[in-house]
């Protein structure tokens, strides 16, 4: 049994079916009939994700909160367990059963998350951008967004930003 989550993910489930049927060079063939790149990049840079699943630990919700209202911050977990009358052991333990992350997993999640609505919605630079959500060393926020969004950060802007090519002049040729 296979199976996709949208439309794209069905093309490529489909590509992915005639390359196994009918070799690579048939799927390169349809790829290029459809005007596909093959093979296909990531898709993860669409998932809209929540940071984590529902769960009813309240504390944990709390720390939650805490981690994104302080996710410029450096991360530390002593401190954070502690403030939550907790054991770091006990803490993580209970942390990871609640949300499905480490509290360091959901600190970049929750940073990457930022960086992604601030390409969408500005201009301002990736070393700015990284620098504003916790990150002072520009490569490894660049490493760390292209691993979990499969894109770079200037790639994302351009494919996500709200920047739009200035509209032809009048009597100019429209090339949609």
């Amino acid at each position: 049994m296979l199976c996709s989550g949208g439309v794209y993910a069905s093309i490529d489930l489909s590509l992915y079916l005639v390359r196994k049927l009918c070799g690579h060079g048939v799927a390169l063939q349809t790829a290029r009939s459809m005007v596909l790149d093959m093979p296909r990049t990531c898709q993860s840079a669409y998932a809209v994700l929540p940071l984590s699943r529902p769960h009813n630990d309240d504390a944990i919700r709390r720390a939650e909160g805490f981690i994104e209202s302080n996710f410029r911050k450096p991360l530390v977990v002593e401190a954070l367990a502690r403030a939550h009358h907790m054991s770091e052991r006990n803490f993580l333990r209970r942390f990871k059963a609640a949300t499905g992350r480490t509290p360091g997993n959901y600190l970049q999640a929750t940073r990457i998350s930022v960086a992604k609505h601030m390409l969408e919605s500005g201009s301002r630079s990736v070393q700015a951008i990284g620098e504003a959500v916790g990150y002072e060393d520009v490569a490894f926020f660049r490493a760390l967004f292209r691993r979990e969004t499969g894109l770079t950060p200037a790639e994302y802007r351009e494919r996500f930003g709200g920047q739009y090519p200035a509209p032809a002049k009048q009597g100019a040729a429209q090339h949609w």
